[in-house]
């Protein structure tokens, strides 16, 4: 329970916004991501969701300058192949990718 409430507390604090790309993979299988802000810094992470609606773990994370949200702002690219999904996060010149930036969604057909 505690584990539940300190979630929910971090997605207030950090004003967390989730998002579902489209469209979806083979399978069923979709990208959720998760970004937040706080101050002057900003971070993503994304997972790949099953059919059944589970994410198992990260499929991939990033942080960014200025609590820029790159997925919000639509600088992002997802492609999908026989193998999952290929996540590419994008910054812009002024509000940078600081570490990481890319993902891979594979729901494990």
């Amino acid at each position: 329970m505690f584990g539940t409430a300190g979630g929910a507390a971090d997605d207030l604090i950090s004003g967390a916004e989730y998002h579902v790309l489209r469209p979806s993979g083979p399978g069923g299988c979709t990208a959720v991501v998760r970004e937040t802000s706080f101050l002057m810094s900003g971070a993503g992470e994304a997972y790949a969701v099953e059919h059944t609606g589970l994410a198992l773990s990260e499929a991939g994370s990033w942080a960014v300058d200025d609590g820029y949200r790159p997925v919000a702002a639509g600088t992002y690219e997802l492609d999908w192949g026989r193998d999952g999904g290929d996540l590419e996060i994008n910054g812009t010149s002024t509000d940078p990718i600081v570490s990481g930036g890319s993902g891979d969604i594979d729901c494990g057909w």
